[in-house]
């Protein structure tokens, strides 16, 4: 605040100076001899005045540099500056608040989200995907969902800290409290240059578009397909990221970063390095009505023994177990004569054939059929996913308050080398070795037509693997229609038509509200 302060005090100073040079008549005006002695004079005078001005604007230049730097800071100082004595003798003081306590006063905001769902369907199963516990629809009937807390604040004049806690609350299950972003970032006063940034910790990193963002900012109330069967709704591992923002009349950003590799798209790491990502993004404005973005973006990794994201503990425990059956199972077995081997064969052979006959297309834990392995096996080796996304704005009136109409999509593709290990009802491991590709995309539009209302329609779709022998891509459909109040929130009707497996049509009805309570400054996208 005390620089800002000496500004004001040397673009003041620049304005008097300025305005004393304008009031002054000019030396030119002088015509005749008897007004060249005063013209001479006030030519003097003006000079004096110019010669103080800008020795006084450059001392305070100085302070400004001086408190910027730190320079003039004491330890023992509570907020007010030393008198400093102006070029005509008096003392002038300049009593100030202290910025550091400012800037270490945290924003503080809650997102609470409720809702009410009807569902047509018994599960909403994906075949040939795994879906984490954020990815899975909602609960029928009345439920809070997912709230949120939020505390940030700037850390000196070098960083910004970030807190968001996650609340989950599904019926007849106990409260779940989930670190969802806990960073660090650095901010233009920190040192670096102004372009560059540096964040560190846990955060929704840069991926396409949607995974930046938490799920109270999205235009619909659930996440699209892609984001559901490849990233669990998002991707906020623990890691560091880099971006540089370039010059240019056209908006360019590049980046990248290096993760644990424990969420998913990854689950699994077994030294906390296995992931990477790289991203970049071009943008601008065509005119003062429309604006554009487009993207590409990469995360790839080595995985060890993934299956699924933070909130997956358990299910790595369970695993576990089952692992340690397996191995006391087989221990077991080298104890056996050959007798019971050739018994233990041919039971093998018999359960085998007894899962063919009962197997379907869909793929169930206890059947081991391919697509069982891509649903419910354990999957170690390399994976990259790959997204592209675009994002087209027009604001028809001018003005995007008013009236907007946005068409925005993305495209994921991933790929897997490495081995799918699923237990079997008997607790014997069994291995699918896949080198293959699944991918999915998403297209959405959303019309507001007026300052308060939002109509929007969006269309999913996904392509499984082609080593998992399902043939059947799953789909969904969405159309919305929200009221949004600064006053009160945000009311939004939904209906999702799903097609995730063959005769599996799941009719959907989701009315939801989003109340937001202080600031979130760490959502400004």
């Amino acid at each position: 605040m005390r620089y800002k302060m000496l500004l004001a005090t040397t673009a003041m100073t620049a304005a008097a100076a300025a305005m004393a040079v304008s009031l002054a008549p000019p030396p030119a005006q002088a015509q005749s001899d008897d007004d060249t002695p005063m013209a001479a004079v006030l030519a003097v005078e003006i000079a004096t005045l110019r010669e103080q001005y800008e020795a006084r604007i450059r001392a305070l230049e100085e302070q400004v540099r001086a408190l910027q730097s730190g320079e003039m800071a004491d330890p023992d100082d509570h907020g007010h500056d030393d008198h400093m004595d102006d070029d005509h003798g008096h003392a002038g003081e300049m009593a100030g608040h202290d910025d550091h306590g400012a800037m270490l006063e945290p924003q503080i905001g809650v997102v609470l989200r409720g809702m009410f769902t009807s569902l047509s369907a018994e599960d909403s199963e994906i075949a040939g995907f795994q879906l984490g516990h954020e990815s899975e629809r909602p609960p029928e009937g009345f439920s809070v969902g997912h709230s949120e807390l939020s505390v940030s604040s700037d850390v000196g004049a070098a960083a910004r800290a970030s807190l968001v806690l996650g609340i989950g609350a599904h019926p007849g299950e106990p409260a779940e409290l989930e670190l969802e972003e806990a960073y660090i970032q650095t901010l233009p006063g920190s040192g670096l240059p102004e372009s560059f940034t540096i964040t560190a910790g846990r955060k929704l990193w840069s991926f396409g578009y949607l995974n930046e963002r938490h799920a109270h900012e999205d235009d619909f109330a659930d996440r699209p397909l892609p984001y559901r069967a490849f990233l669990d709704n998002g991707f906020n591992d623990d890691g560091i990221q880099l971006s540089l923002a370039l010059p240019g009349d056209v908006r360019t950003e590049i980046g990248g970063g290096f993760f644990r590799g424990d969420d998913q798209p990854f689950g699994g790491s077994d030294n906390g390095r296995r992931a990477l990502s790289a991203y970049a993004r071009v943008g601008g404005d065509m005119g003062r009505d429309l604006s554009w973005r487009i993207g590409a973006s990469l995360l790839s990794g080595e995985i060890v023994g993934g299956t699924g994201g933070h909130a997956h503990d358990e299910e790595d425990d369970h695993h576990g177990e089952e692992n340690d059956h397996a191995d006391e199972h087989d221990e077991d077995m080298d104890h056996h004569d050959e007798e019971d081997e050739h018994a233990d064969e041919h039971m093998d052979e018999h359960d085998d054939d007894h899962d063919d006959e009962h197997a379907d297309e869909n793929g169930h834990a206890d059947e081991m059929t391919p697509a069982s392995f891509f649903s419910d096996g354990v999957f170690s080796g390399d994976r990259a996913l790959f997204g592209t996304d675009f994002r087209l704005a027009w604001a028809p009136t001018g003005n995007a308050r008013q009236s907007e109409l946005i068409f925005q999509g993305e495209y994921l593709w991933q790929t897997d080398d490495g081995v799918y290990v699923l237990m079997d009802d008997a607790m014997e491991e069994h291995e699918l070795t896949t080198d293959g590709r699944s991918a999915g995309w998403y297209a959405q539009a959303v019309y507001k037509f007026a300052p308060e209302w939002r109509i929007g329609a969006r269309y999913a779709r996904l392509s499984p693997s082609s080593a998992s022998h399902i043939d059947h891509d799953p789909s969904a459909l969405a159309v919305m229609g929200d009221w949004t109040s600064d006053r009160f929130g945000q009311l939004r009707l939904q209906y999702n038509r799903e097609l995730l497996a063959p005769g599996m049509e799941d009719d959907q009805v989701v009315l939801q509200y989003t109340v937001s309570l202080g600031g979130h400054a760490g959502h400004d996208h």
